[in-house]
């Protein structure tokens, strides 16, 4: 550890000296001055992989002075962090603004024969604005390049995604944080988000075949009847003592816990932006006999989503759920038996069935907007509901929005595939095994507006994703 810790040393704040102890389940990364536990280092098989350090917490007042980025200092940090950690030749793919105020760089392989990057290799590092490195990664260096003959160019990759319906209309509602001189909804053309590429026998690459997870088919919602409150359905109980929690939230807290560490049993929290909803009731699963059918779960989400949102069967569509447990046994029968004679035993986690709810409007799925409802498979208690609601703006712009378009798809593929190129990229060949890379052709815009994102069914303006590039190889 001792050379690790000189090699780390440089890449400290301040270059402080640390030292690397080993705990049960981390290696820290501690100040030898101050005592203080700077990060912990990453080891896989007793070899350094990278690290990580802990954030600091940030007490500056809104609109205070942003220091500009220390571009060459990050670039060269990187540089010396791989010439010090990594053993193989690399090459430098991008610096980007990767969130606000954490700048990656990533450096990677190339194929020995075609020349091109492979993905997951080299190394990915993190940094501040300032040039303090945060955060490292090194990729997998033992991996295993197929050559299958490639069976279409370039440009006919190209034509086979124009003839798969790659470009559609869609509603493009943009999020809170968005909004701004963007419209609060639009009609507008998109790529789609399934098709990732083309393979070199000619094939549409999915993101369903590759996750080898189909698409669920959704189904419409009948008018939805509740007899039961909200309170009722999370199992509140003349036990517990209603209170109001952070953020405005409600909470119902057990008044015998103790109140320094006890978080609360029951919480819910709803406003212009959306709901979301807990109950961690304790459950005697020794008590509770077999789970309840699919059927009965389904029909406590409906009618808790009803309380939620109203109207549900004219705003959204339920996904098809997928069985949890398929009734299998959930916990180990031994250990059941064992301790059948406690009375007092308690399984604090109930098992849940997830739904999930699509909001709609005239048919167009609106895109991060669902919900989620997670139902108790023994007592039928609602365990957590999570909904990303519209706001009012966005609800009264929905209902104005001409769903005719103006602009036709013939001349929206024109604009797309006018700027768009077929670039033969390296891509892992299966999810089971991540080390074996075949060759496929991704989408790429090459020109400096960089991707296209949308472009408005009305007026034809077209607009392009942030990327947030700030430098890439030659």
């Amino acid at each position: 550890m001792n050379d690790l810790e000189k090699k780390l040393q440089p890449f400290m704040a301040g270059k402080a000296k640390v030292k690397i102890v080993e705990e049960e389940f981390s290696y820290d990364i501690v100040d030898i001055e101050t005592g203080q536990v700077y990060g912990y280092v990453n080891m896989e098989g007793g070899k350094f992989t990278g690290f990580e350090i802990e954030p600091v917490d940030d007490d500056m007042e809104p609109g205070h002075d942003v220091s500009p980025l220390n571009k060459e200092i990050i670039l060269e940090t990187a540089q010396a962090f791989v010439d010090s950690f990594v053993d193989r030749e690399v090459h430098f793919s991008m610096l980007n603004e990767w969130t606000e105020d954490n700048f990656m760089v990533i450096y990677e392989e190339h194929d020995p024969e075609l020349g091109i990057p492979i993905p997951h290799t080299g190394c990915t590092l993190c940094f501040t604005r300032e040039g303090l490195l945060i955060s490292a990664n090194i990729g997998q260096d033992e991996y295993e390049l197929e050559y299958p003959e490639i069976a279409v160019s370039s440009e006919g990759a190209k034509q086979i995604l124009r003839r798969a319906d790659s470009v559609q209309l869609s509603l493009n509602v943009p999020h809170r944080e968005e909004l701004g001189s963007t419209p609060a909804a639009e009609l507008i053309y998109r790529t789609n988000h399934d098709i990732m590429g083309v393979s070199i026998n000619g094939e549409i690459d999915t993101v369903t075949a590759f996750m080898d997870a189909g698409e669920l088919p959704t189904e419409k919602i009948q008018k939805v009847k509740s007899s039961r409150t909200m309170e009722d359905m999370l199992a509140v109980s003349k036990n517990l003592v209603k209170a109001t929690g952070e953020d405005a939230s409600v909470i119902w807290i057990n008044p015998h816990a103790d109140s320094e560490e006890e978080e609360p049993v029951i919480s819910m929290f709803s406003d212009a932006s959306g709901h979301f909803s807990y109950s961690n009731v304790p459950y005697n699963r020794l008590e509770e006999g077999a789970p309840l059918s699919l059927q009965e779960l389904q029909e406590y989400a409906l009618e808790y989503m009803e309380l939620a949102e109203g109207e549900i069967h004219a705003k959204y569509v339920l996904e098809k759920p997928v069985l949890t447990c398929d009734n299998e046994p959930l916990y180990d029968e031994e250990l059941v038996e064992e301790e059948a004679e406690d009375e007092d035993v308690f399984f604090d986690f109930e098992p849940a069935q997830m739904f999930t709810f699509y909001r709609e409007h005239a048919g167009y799925r609106i895109e991060g907007r669902e919900a989620h409802v997670h139902v108790g498979l023994y007592t039928g208690t609602i365990r957590e509901c999570s909904v990303t609601r519209l706001t009012p703006e966005q609800e009264t712009c929905l209902e104005k929005v001409e769903l005719t378009p103006v602009v036709t798809k013939e001349e929206a593929e024109e604009l797309f595939f006018k700027e768009l190129k077929m670039k033969l990229s390296r891509c892992i060949k299966t999810l089971d095994d991540p080390s074996i890379y075949t060759l496929s052709y991704l989408v790429d815009f090459p020109g400096s507006s960089g991707h296209i994102e949308k472009i408005n069914a009305h007026t034809g303006k077209v607009s392009y994703v942030e990327t947030g590039i700030i430098k890439e190889s030659d």
